[in-house]
């Protein structure tokens, strides 16, 4: 992976593009301390996801290469980077922007970004069954791996 930044394939404007998308105008107030990513689930066990290196990307244009980067579709949408962050950046909204443009830009077609929210959603269910089990009378002896293997194998049956 090349880390040099080279000026002919930055977009000097694109963090004033990302800034007009809904609930993205906070953008700019970022200071890169980090706690976007501190605070991240994703990123403790997703090293290549990075809210706070996303923004950084941004903010220097790197619009080609974060546009078409598959951390775009890492974020759980869980908000705790946005409930953190001492300059009320959102990065949720900012996620949820940088997809927009992609989508808008052909760079992933309509039926991926359906596909990967169908996903999330079904993660997300997933999650709250395996919570669920746990949770029930005598589940002090539950293997969350276990539930886990057994909800997707029932979700694959129907």
């Amino acid at each position: 992976m090349d880390d040099k930044l080279r000026l002919q394939d930055l977009d000097l404007l694109f963090k004033e593009e990302v800034a007009r998308e809904p609930g993205c105008g906070h953008l700019l107030r970022c200071f890169s301390c980090g706690a976007c990513t501190a605070t991240c689930p994703v990123s403790e066990i997703t090293p290549e996801f990075s809210p706070s290196l996303i923004i950084r990307q941004i903010l220097y244009g790197q619009r080609a290469a974060l546009l078409s980067s598959p951390a775009l579709w890492y974020c759980a949408r869980c908000a705790r980077c946005s409930f953190q962050c001492p300059q009320d950046v959102r990065f949720l909204d900012i996620i949820q922007g940088l997809r927009a443009i992609a989508l808008r830009e052909g760079l992933i077609s309509a039926a991926k970004a359906e596909l990967l929210a169908r996903g999330e959603g079904l993660i997300q269910e997933l999650r709250a069954k395996m919570i669920e089990r746990i949770l029930a009378e005598g589940g002090e002896d539950t293997d969350p791996q276990e539930v886990i293997w057994s909800l997707t194998k029932k979700m694959d049956e129907q």
